[in-house]
């Protein structure tokens, strides 16, 4: 629909929807940015863990209370 240029409702209206979708993408830009730093922080985690992971299973093994098997069979324990 296009709005005759006289009416300053309708031009307000027009000008008000415009400022609402350029909030609305910099709202996005910015969840955008929370989600990337929030999946950089759960990768950095997950990385924390399987290190950690493999320490203890490394420090069990040393000490001879690790059992690599489960409902028997058995698996190897990688470095």
């Amino acid at each position: 629909m296009l709005l005759a240029k006289g009416a300053d409702g309708d031009l307000s209206l027009v000008e008000d929807l415009k400022n609402e979708v350029q909030a609305l993408k910099g709202r996005c830009d910015m969840l955008e940015k929370s989600v990337k730093d929030l999946q950089s922080i759960c990768n950095t985690h997950q990385s924390t863990l399987e290190t950690w992971r493999k320490y203890i299973v490394d420090l069990q093994n040393r000490l001879g209370v690790f059992d690599p098997s489960y409902r028997g069979e058995q698996f190897e324990v990688a470095p």
